[in-house]
């Protein structure tokens, strides 16, 4: 497979980059940072495996360096339990405030009470929780319509009204803002393209499952021209995937993301299958802007409690320049 190394790097950098910080999921918090007080921060993660939460807690934990937080984090490798007892192990240790991607956020209602009973802040992400001090949201289906409204405009610019498109979908069913993002982009699709048919369906959040259902998709479905996914793994494991199930042509495919991961936007300015993403900050702005949050939640500060990421159409007109403004540095 062309470029397998560049994909599976893209999942790697959890792996590689959190080597050394993160534990088991039952544990406590990494050894990222240092003894718990007013100025520690401890993020749990439902899943770390996502390149842009693992290059977001990277991000955070440096940036919070320099705000003066010492910021820990732990992945719950979806497993809801364990992230019951991480958030416990943190509400022991005294951490000042937790953040909350959750695995399960009906799991969590207990334990957040109870952190925020003992003083500790609450801070979740993309997954709405129902104890919290502040939240940093997806507005989940309009991320989706941006992502099926391109879809859709690239249908209507390669083939004729007439001729039905097969495309398929990437989702991520238990997660229900994922959810609303796949409804978003079905809408856009079903709206904007009436002639494209919905033939397969598959969940995916790493790379590796991009990959599998890439080529799962194509081998049933030999005349399938469009693949839109929910996030970022699934888009650089598709567009890989694309390839290795021997499409050649990739200005008559189109792969439509989420997440706008610099695996993406390279393969966007390569010409590759994939065409466009949808830049939600990314992972590194979503790191500062949870501990500029944090910082502002411990000052005693006024902090709107739901505030929502940008919504942004990366594709071949402004890719480049999306590139070196956030990843050429």
């Amino acid at each position: 497979m062309k470029k397998l190394g560049m994909f599976a790097a893209t999942t790697a950098v959890a792996a590689l980059a959190l080597s050394g910080c993160t534990t088991v999921p039952d544990a406590g918090p990494s050894a990222g940072g240092g003894a718990a007080g007013d100025d520690t921060v401890g993020i749990t993660f439902s899943d770390l495996s996502n390149p842009v939460w693992a290059e977001l807690v990277q991000e955070a934990q440096s940036y919070g360096a320099e705000q003066g937080l010492s910021v820990t984090y732990v992945d719950a490798k979806n497993d809801a339990a364990a992230q019951v007892t991480q958030i416990e192990n943190f509400i022991q240790q005294g951490v000042s405030t937790i953040i909350v991607c959750a695995v399960d956020a009906n799991a969590l209602v207990d334990v957040t009470a109870r952190a925020q009973e003992a003083g500790i802040k609450v801070v979740g992400y993309t997954q709405v929780l129902e104890n919290y001090d502040a939240q940093y949201l997806v507005d989940a289906y309009n991320t989706g319509y941006a992502n099926g409204e391109a879809a859709a405009e690239w249908i209507n610019a390669n083939f004729d009204a007439d001729e039905t498109v097969e495309w398929a979908l990437m989702d991520l069913p238990r997660f229900p803002e994922i959810i609303d993002r796949a409804n978003g982009i079905k809408d856009a699709i079903a709206e904007l393209a009436p002639n494209a048919e919905l033939v397969a369906t598959a969940p995916a959040l790493t790379a590796e499952d991009g990959v599998a259902n890439a080529e799962n998709f194509l081998q049933a479905n030999p005349d399938l021209k469009v693949i839109a996914t929910i996030g970022g793994g699934g888009a650089v494991g598709g567009n890989e995937g694309v390839k290795s199930a021997g499409i050649t042509d990739y200005d008559a495919f189109g792969l439509f993301g989420i997440d706008a991961t610099e695996n993406e936007v390279q393969n966007i300015i390569d010409g590759d299958p994939e065409k466009s993403t949808i830049s939600l900050g990314g992972g590194r702005a979503h790191g500062r802007t949870l501990i500029d949050i944090t910082a502002d939640l411990l000052a005693g500060e006024d902090v709107e409690a739901d505030q929502y990421m940008p919504i942004e159409v990366i594709d071949a007109s402004n890719a480049q320049e999306y590139y070196d403004e956030v990843f050429g540095g």
